[in-house]
C-alpha cells in the first residue's frame, strides 16, 4: 500500500480549515480528512478530531480490539468518534466539521463519514467513481451525482456534521479493497470545485498544486 496526502488553502479563506492524516502500520491503513466549517474554532476542531481518531483507534488495537471485518471496524469507529466527541466538546472546543475516516484492513475498505467529505475509486486514469453520498440539502433525496451537486448552491448547506449538540452518527460504506485500484479521500474543495480531468491529474505524486482554488482543497491518494 502506498499513499500521499496534500492540502491547499483556498483563496477565499483566511486560514486552511481542512485537516488530513494518514498512517499504515503494515497491517492496516487509516486515512482521515476533516473539513472545518466557517464557525469559530472549526479549524482547531478539525485538527483535534484527526488527532483523537488516530490516538483512539491505535489505543484500541493495542488493547486487543480486532478490526478484521467490516462490522468490527464499524463498532470500533463508533466508539472512537463518541469518545472524541465527549473529550473535545467537554474540553471547550468549538466549531463543527465534516469528516471522513477510511480504514483499509486486509482486503476490506470501511468508510465512516458525516458531511460532504467523500471517498472514491479509480483505475487506469478513469474519472473517479465516488462511493459516498454527501450529506447536504442539495442531496436530500440522495440520488444526485457529485458532478450534479457541484453546481448546486444547496450543497453548501450540510445536513450532518461533527458538532457539540449532536452525538456522532456516521454513515458507513463498505467494499472490497482491490489490488490495482486507487482510492481517493477528499474534501468538497476537491470533488466539487475541480474538473474530472484536474482531479485525475492531481492523483500523481509530482502534480503541481491546483491554481486559483476558492475553497480549501485536501485529498489523500491510496494505491492498493
Amino acid at each position: 500500500m502506498r499513499y500521499s496526502t496534500r492540502t491547499v488553502k483556498g483563496q477565499d479563506r483566511d486560514e486552511n480549515r481542512d485537516r488530513v492524516g494518514a498512517a499504515f502500520d503494515g497491517v492496516r491503513g487509516i486515512f482521515v480528512v476533516v473539513d472545518g466549517t466557517s464557525k469559530p474554532g472549526s479549524g482547531q476542531l478539525a485538527q483535534a478530531l484527526v488527532d483523537q481518531i488516530f490516538t483512539g483507534y491505535q489505543a484500541r488495537i493495542e488493547n486487543g480490539v480486532s478490526d478484521s471485518g467490516h462490522d468490527q471496524v464499524e463498532t470500533l469507529l463508533k466508539d472512537v468518534l463518541q469518545d472524541a466527541h465527549s473529550s473535545l466538546f467537554s474540553g471547550g472546543v468549538t466549531g463543527s466539521a465534516s469528516y471522513l475516516v477510511a480504514v483499509v484492513s486486509g482486503e476490506l475498505l470501511t468508510v465512516a463519514y458525516e458531511g460532504d467529505c467523500s471517498a472514491g475509486v479509480t483505475s487506469h486514469n478513469n474519472p473517479i467513481a465516488w462511493i459516498t453520498a454527501p450529506h447536504c440539502l442539495a442531496n436530500w433525496r440522495r440520488d444526485r451525482s457529485h458532478r450534479q451537486l457541484a453546481t448546486d448552491k444547496g450543497r453548501h448547506q450540510i445536513s450532518r456534521s461533527f458538532k457539540a449538540r449532536k452525538n456522532p452518527d456516521p454513515e458507513f460504506v463498505t467494499r472490497a479493497a482491490i489490488a490495482g485500484e486507487t482510492l481517493v479521500f477528499a474534501t468538497d474543495g476537491f470533488w466539487a470545485d475541480l474538473s474530472d480531468a484536474a482531479q485525475i491529474q492531481l492523483l500523481g505524486l509530482d502534480a503541481p498544486d491546483p491554481n486559483h482554488v476558492d475553497d480549501d482543497v485536501t485529498w489523500i491518494v491510496v494505491q492498493i
